[in-house]
């Protein structure tokens, strides 16, 4: 087996392979949409191909995130070659959990920042237990500080530390992406499940308290991620996660893409109950691998 970057000759490989399974490879559907080709070699990483003689077997994204399509170990042997010899770099493995944990024994980068082996990939497919939120909506640039807020708190709970420990810049430029592309949906501070007050607040300096968030991070038209996934702390364990999750699967399923999915720590049961009752099924393993 050998590794290359994929070429324009190899779109119709991977666009094919990759819907027949779109929950799982959102992401991969989303950059070769995105770039219109196969061949994709950027600032931001490389998509290579694992090839058995001339024929593409399986697809890497090689960046800040490394995500494949078709690894096995075979596979994830060639591409652990490369990736050796370029040494480590602030990335993470995201992926189906079987060839993300094969690839990380197979690197020689030290001990990972965090290791996350076991992450339910949950596909809304099922009946939600509870109506959706009539509140929630789409953010807005005039929301872009009360959002930022509340990704940098969401970030440093899930992920152990802050996103903006070396400036806020790039942070703050990626909140501000997605709300000018229409992909955050939130809930704020003076609205309940019935429309009526949630408390008296916000903090101060902000004229409006995100209560609730979550980001269409990866979206196409033919699967969409749900990322980002935040309740206030105060507002916990009322019954407004679930509400405004399927508000936001609803939007996702009326006006995006005929599939919506997310991934979440198998150790997080409030959030898997949440996701539960909002009607999503678990459609696999992920896992997660930060260095």
């Amino acid at each position: 087996m050998r590794l290359a970057p994929l070429r324009r000759g190899h779109t119709e490989w991977l666009s094919q392979s990759l819907l027949r399974a779109p929950a799982h490879h959102a992401f991969l559907i989303t950059l070769l949409r995105n770039h219109g080709s196969a061949d994709i070699q950027t600032h931001a990483g490389t998509l290579y191909g694992v090839f058995d003689g001339r024929r593409p077997v399986a697809a890497y994204w090689v960046g800040g995130t490394i995500v494949a399509m078709g690894a096995t170990p075979a596979t994830n042997a060639v591409v652990a070659e490369m990736l050796n010899a370029r040494g480590r770099w602030n990335s993470s493995l995201i992926g189906e959990a079987g060839w993300v944990m094969d690839l990380a024994a197979r690197l020689r980068w030290g001990t990972p920042r965090g290791v996350r082996p076991e992450q339910p990939l949950l596909v809304c497919e099922g009946r939600p237990q509870v109506p959706p939120h009539p509140e929630v909506r789409t953010a807005h640039l005039a929301d872009l500080e009360a959002v930022f807020a509340a990704a940098v708190e969401m970030f440093t709970e899930e992920v152990g530390f802050s996103p903006v420990e070396q400036g806020s810049s790039g942070y703050l430029a990626r909140v501000r992406g997605l709300i000018d592309n229409r992909s955050t949906l939130i809930l704020t501070s003076g609205t309940g499940p019935d429309g009526g007050q949630l408390r008296d607040w916000p903090a101060a300096g902000l004229r409006e308290q995100v209560v609730f968030k979550a980001d269409l991070g990866v979206s196409s038209p033919y699967a969409v991620q749900i990322q980002g996934v935040w309740t206030h702390p105060d507002f916990r364990g009322r019954g407004i996660a679930s509400s405004a999750m399927v508000a936001v699967s609803s939007h996702v399923l009326t006006h995006v893409a005929p599939v919506v999915s997310l991934y979440a720590n198998a150790f997080n049961a409030p959030a898997l109950r949440v996701y539960e009752k909002a009607g999503y099924v678990q459609r696999g393993t992920f896992a997660t691998v930060m260095y």
